[in-house]
């Protein structure tokens, strides 16, 4: 390997480095609000806000795990009244993923 290589290499990494210290992850926490819990219409509401970000956004009730951008998913956890749900946005715009979650879950009272 050339010195020439290596510096190539090590600018590479530090490029690798440096794009993943950008990426933010945010999680909040939400007790479901609504007495329906997250029904298919709500559900609809919230992947279409959720759509318009580029952060990956996963959703968590107990074991499980889904994709926070797709319903099928999301029907899956069929998330009663009160039931916890602990949501993940992983990305560059991760604060206003979770801002905008917070402000979906609030006005779904």
């Amino acid at each position: 390997m050339t010195a020439q290589s290596t510096a190539e290499s090590r600018q590479r990494t530090e490029a690798a480095t440096e794009k993943t210290a950008e990426l933010l992850v945010r999680t909040i926490e939400i007790t479901m609000p609504s007495h329906l819990g997250f029904h298919l219409r709500v559900i609809a509401k919230f992947v279409v806000h959720m759509k318009r970000f580029s952060s990956t956004i996963r959703v968590r009730q107990g074991k499980i795990t889904v994709d926070g951008k797709n319903i099928m998913s999301l029907l899956l956890l069929a998330a009663a009244w009160k039931s916890k749900l602990y949501i993940e946005a992983e990305g560059e715009d991760a604060d206003s993923a979770i801002a905008c979650i917070e402000g979906f879950f609030q006005m779904e009272t």
